[in-house]
C-alpha cells in the first residue's frame, strides 16, 4: 500500500527511498559489528584454552661478582717519555727549572755610588730650631691658663681646652668644670648642656660621677623627675662609694625631712 501510495506521490516516493537507504547502511553496520563480535570471541576462546605458564622459582642468592681493579693509568692513555736514555747519555742539556720561592735569591743589584753623600751643615741645621712641639705641655699650660679665669670667662676657656684637645684626659673634666661654672653666673641652660656633654662623650671619664649627678639636677630642674631618678640610680649602681653618690644621699635625705 505504501508503495502503490507512493508512485502517485513523487514527494512520498523520495522519502521511501531516502528510508531504504538508511535501511541498507543500518543493515550494513550490523553485519560488520556481528563480525567483529565473532572475531573476538574466536580469541577469547583461543586464550583461554593455553596453559598458565608456572612462575620459575627463584634462584638462591650468591654474591654479586667483584670488578677487577682498575690500573692506575688507563688503557686509552699512552705514555710518553719526556727525555729517553739515548739523549741523556749523550749529554743533552736538561730542562731550565724555575728557581723555588723559597730557595735562596739572587744578589741584589748594587747601587749606584757617582753622587757622593754629605753630612748636613751644622749650622743650618741649629737654625732650624727644636724639632717639634711638645703637645703635652702645650695642652698643660692651656689648662692651667683655663683655670686660673673666673665665671664665663672659665667657662668658655674650659670648653674651648676640650674642644681643641678632646682625646686628653682632663677633657670631661674640664666640661664639668664649664658647667659649673656657667651654673654660678646664672646660665643653667648652659651648664645642662655641658654637663649632658660630659656625660654622652666620656663614659668612661674620672669626673662621670659628678656628670651625673649635675644631668640629674638639670632633669629635675626640668620636670623630667623620671629621667632624673634614671640617672641617680645609676650613679649609685656604679659609683657607689663616689663623693658625688654621698652628696645624692644628702640630697635626698634633706629633701625628705623638708617634705611635710
Amino acid at each position: 500500500m505504501l508503495c502503490a501510495c507512493a508512485s502517485e506521490d513523487p514527494a512520498l516516493r523520495k522519502e521511501l527511498n531516502s528510508l531504504r537507504a538508511e535501511l541498507q547502511t543500518l543493515q550494513g553496520e550490523n553485519a560488520e559489528l556481528s563480525r567483529k563480535l565473532d572475531a573476538l570471541g574466536s580469541r577469547v576462546d583461543l586464550l583461554a584454552a593455553r596453559p598458565v605458564p608456572q612462575a620459575a622459582a627463584p634462584a638462591p642468592c650468591e654474591p654479586a661478582p667483584q670488578k677487577a681493579a682498575e690500573p692506575l693509568v688507563p688503557s686509552r692513555l699512552k705514555v710518553v717519555r719526556l727525555q729517553p736514555e739515548a739523549e741523556k747519555a749523550k749529554g743533552a742539556k736538561p730542562p731550565r727549572q724555575r728557581p723555588s720561592p723559597t730557595g735562596p735569591r739572587a744578589a741584589p743589584a748594587p747601587l749606584p755610588t757617582s753622587t757622593a753623600v754629605r753630612e748636613p751643615d751644622p749650622s743650618q741645621m741649629a737654625a732650624l730650631g727644636p724639632g717639634g712641639k711638645d703637645l703635652a705641655a702645650e695642652a698643660r699650660a692651656a689648662l692651667d691658663a683655663a683655670w686660673a679665669q673666673a665665671g664665663l670667662s672659665r667657662a668658655r676657656a674650659l670648653e674651648q681646652f676640650t674642644a681643641h684637645y678632646p682625646g686628653h684626659r682632663a677633657a670631661q673634666d674640664s666640661l664639668v668644670g664649664a658647667a659649673r661654672a656657667r651654673a654660678e653666673v646664672g646660665d643653667p641652660d648652659g651648664s645642662c648642656e655641658d654637663y649632658a656633654k660630659a656625660v654622652r662623650e666620656y663614659p668612661a671619664g674620672d669626673a662621670m660621677p659628678d656628670a651625673l649627678l649635675g644631668l640629674a639636677s638639670c632633669e629635675l630642674r626640668a620636670g623630667r623627675a623620671d629621667e632624673a631618678k634614671r640617672l641617680e640610680a645609676r650613679l649609685a649602681q656604679d659609683y657607689p662609694n663616689s663623693p658625688a653618690q654621698k652628696r645624692a644621699r644628702e640630697r635626698a635625705s634633706a629633701a625628705q625631712g623638708a617634705a611635710p
